[in-house]
């Protein structure tokens, strides 16, 4: 019954099948398995039918070598994805040794453009300015969600208006209690006063906090293009630069969050990550800010104490 299977049990083919019944796989949402299908279907292709007993820690590297001409993204998307599989195997002894022990990341080609770049609140500002001139205050609610919620795009989306709570009577601060659509991660934080501020301006005409033209639910894809459509517009009038997108309004509200001194924890209740790998990047980011500001004081302090010698001289 084994030797009829295709792929095979033993093989990288079977453990990629049995990875995608497993409650791991399970868990992930929709748009997560779907992208995770495609890259299992791929490393079926390439490996499906080598058996587990050949793979070690120089096969794993040699494979991640074969797979960098597709990308660096690419490559260690599907390194990663043959980790999670490969998980159960190494803990119940079926592979001797974990051959991704001290396995590196393919690092991004050099002077890559960073995909989701921080905006700067000059630019939230433009962009909120334009869609209130086009009419467009549904739009301008979901730049608010992303800059100061901090929502991924798949949350602001569905956020309804009934996740919002009033905290007082005079309904001057309000709480959001929602699960994320990505993660499913519960959210459960104080609004903050300056989306409070621009949802108070902006007409509620749908079952969402954040609505089309017509009043109606964003699509994903429907929100993606007309982002991209005013922030070419604003690009074109040098007033922002052409390659935001919308979840750089979350990397804005994180690097935020740390200026401010939040720690990991505290980003990650703020932007219901259900990790602390983006807390630390954001924490490490403010970081080198601070650092680097510090630098400058002793620079300026040394050139006032210069010129101070040169006026004594």
């Amino acid at each position: 019954a084994e030797a009829a299977q295709t792929p095979q049990v033993g093989t990288i083919g079977g453990l990629m099948r049995r990875y995608k019944k497993s409650a791991e796989f399970i868990s992930r949402a929709v748009s997560t398995k779907r992208e995770y299908e495609r890259l299992i279907d791929e490393i079926e292709a390439d490996v499906g039918d080598v058996l587990l007993r050949d793979v070690d820690a120089g096969w794993v590297r040699d494979l991640r070598d074969t797979w960098a001409p597709r990308g660096h993204k690419a490559a260690n998307d599907r390194v990663q994805m043959l980790k999670n599989a490969f998980k159960p195997a190494v803990r119940d002894k079926r592979i001797a040794a974990d051959p991704f022990a001290g396995l590196e990341k393919i690092a991004p080609p050099h002077g890559r453009e960073e995909a989701h770049p921080a905006w700067e609140d000059v630019e939230v500002e433009a962009f909120i300015a334009l869609a209130m001139t086009r009419k467009m205050p549904g739009l301008a609610r979901a730049a608010a969600l992303g800059r100061w919620g901090g929502f991924r795009r798949g949350t602001i989306c569905a956020l309804p208006v009934s996740a919002r709570s009033p905290i007082d009577e005079r309904r001057t601060q309000w709480r959001l209690r929602w699960v994320t659509e990505k993660r499913r991660v519960q959210c459960d934080k104080r609004e903050d006063a300056r989306l409070t501020t621009l949802l108070a301006r902006t007409p509620s005409l749908a079952s969402t906090i954040a609505y089309n033209q017509r009043g109606e639910r964003w699509k994903e894809r429907q929100l993606n293009q007309a982002f991209d459509r005013l922030v070419a517009k604003l690009a074109e009038a040098g007033l922002v630069r052409s390659n935001l997108t919308i979840h750089g309004l979350r990397h804005a509200r994180g690097i935020e969050l740390a200026h401010a001194g939040a720690s990991d924890a505290e980003i990650m209740a703020q932007l219901e990550h259900a990790t602390d790998r983006a807390a630390k990047i954001y924490r490490r980011q403010a970081e080198r800010g601070r650092m680097a500001d510090s630098a400058q004081d002793r620079i300026d302090e040394a050139v006032r104490l210069q010129k101070e010698r040169r006026k004594k001289a």
